[in-house]
């Protein structure tokens, strides 16, 4: 728990910076659009189904809505991760403070978890605000639950894979811009690249059908729950925040 006074400092400068609320109000505002549109289609859909029952409409309001809304979250978080990641190291080299988090008595470890962890409960709370949509309709619909929490899992594990990029790149240079739009070019490229997979031939298919975020995040709001998943999205942040910590102790970083 020797990461806490970092989880700590981060949040209280998330909650001074006005970034945290900005991004948590651009975030409530898309999602809400959204998801008042996806009901709104699924109601002119229920209301056909109503008109002509045997019209061979099928009503699934968890698939018709739940897995709408939590593809378009996804693509969300994509664009503003980077914003809530930008500043994370990049900041601290800046203001030359990176020096005076080093005489901490923390090991490098310490300081990328603290980091992380700080950045992923802001994401999780806002990620949450969605969760007030789902009850809303609840009064009038019945979602699968264990369909819907499935995909906040998703969602979560995503983002910290987003995270992870971010950290990374923010620990490159001190430039907050250029932080952000690496981090989104990244994230976007891993996003996208299983769609080389349907030109690459068979022999990279794979390949590249395993190393894409969208691919592997697909199953989550579907319901499914599969370890390999779970496997590669805990991996990703493993192998990006390694890489973090390779550059917090090369020489040439600390000088």
């Amino acid at each position: 728990m020797k990461f806490l006074p970092i989880f700590k400092k981060e949040i209280k400068t998330y909650f001074v910076s006005p970034i945290v609320y900005v991004v948590a109000l651009i975030f409530s505002l898309i999602i809400g659009f959204i998801f008042s549109l996806i009901v709104g289609s699924y109601n002119i859909i229920s209301m056909r189904a109503t008109s002509y029952p045997y019209g061979g409409f099928s009503l699934n309001p968890t698939e018709m809505i739940g897995l709408p809304t939590f593809h378009n979250m996804a693509i969300t978080i994509l664009f503003i991760s980077c914003l809530l990641t930008m500043r994370l190291f990049s900041d601290e080299k800046k203001t030359d403070t990176i020096e005076l988090l080093f005489t901490y008595p923390l090991r490098d470890i310490d300081i990328v978890i603290g980091k992380l962890f700080a950045c992923l409960s802001i994401f999780v709370g806002m990620v949450s605000i969605s969760v007030i949509y789902f009850l809303i309709l609840e009064k009038w619909i019945n979602f699968d639950k264990l369909v819907l929490l499935n995909g906040y899992i998703g969602l979560i594990l995503l983002g910290v894979s987003f995270i992870s990029i971010g950290i990374f790149v923010s620990s490159l240079t001190e430039n907050q811009i250029v932080s952000a739009t690496i981090t989104f070019g990244l994230a976007l490229l891993f996003w996208l690249i299983g769609w080389v997979s349907e030109i690459a031939g068979p022999k990279w298919h794979q390949f590249f059908t395993y190393i894409s975020l969208l691919d592997h995040y697909e199953n989550f709001p579907k319901g499914i729950l599969d370890t390999k998943d779970l496997v590669y999205y805990l991996t990703f942040s493993v192998f990006f925040n390694f890489l973090t910590l390779k550059i917090l102790s090369s020489k040439k970083y600390r000088g």
